[in-house]
């Protein structure tokens, strides 16, 4: 069954072959992270293309689809930097995470600090890109798949 958004067909041939790039426990979980990725792409095109970040949609290489996808989520993605506060208290809250295997016990701060701070620093934009693709995706008129209803995350 096609997949329509806003009048632009996501088709059973461009799901299936997506489903290579989504390995899962079956083929229908795989047909649903295919399918998923090219809703969230196209809706992501679209609105590269009302930014006028992109001429149209369609016909366009990967390559211009890409830089217009990073253009848009730059300009329209704030994510709050992870500061030093932040990260201690992520380590404060999160010391059995940084257990010394060798000695059982918690490893300094100072060690962890720069992987604290990379892991808020991508979990706040992921969080940041998922909640700006709901919006997008609020606005879309969207046949043939419910983006709402999956359980897995927007963005991985």
């Amino acid at each position: 069954m096609p997949i329509i958004i806003n009048d632009i067909e996501i088709t059973d041939d461009e799901v299936h072959a997506e489903m290579q790039h989504h390995p899962a426990g079956g083929v229908d979980e795989a047909r649903h992270r295919a399918a998923r990725a090219l809703v969230v792409r196209k809706i992501l095109l679209l609105e590269a293309v009302n930014s006028k970040l992109l001429v149209s949609a369609e016909n366009c290489s990967p390559l211009e689809e890409e830089q217009a996808i990073d253009a848009l989520l730059q300009s329209n993605i704030s994510a709050p930097v992870a500061d030093d506060t932040s990260c201690s208290r992520y380590y404060e809250q999160n010391k059995e995470r940084f257990i010394d295997k060798k000695t059982n016990k918690p490893l300094p701060f100072s060690l962890v600090q720069q992987y604290i701070h990379d892991y808020l620093q991508t979990r706040s934009l992921q969080t940041g890109i998922s909640h700006y693709i709901k919006v997008l995706a609020g606005k879309a008129n969207i046949h043939g798949f419910d983006l709402e209803g999956a359980d897995s995350p927007l963005v991985q």
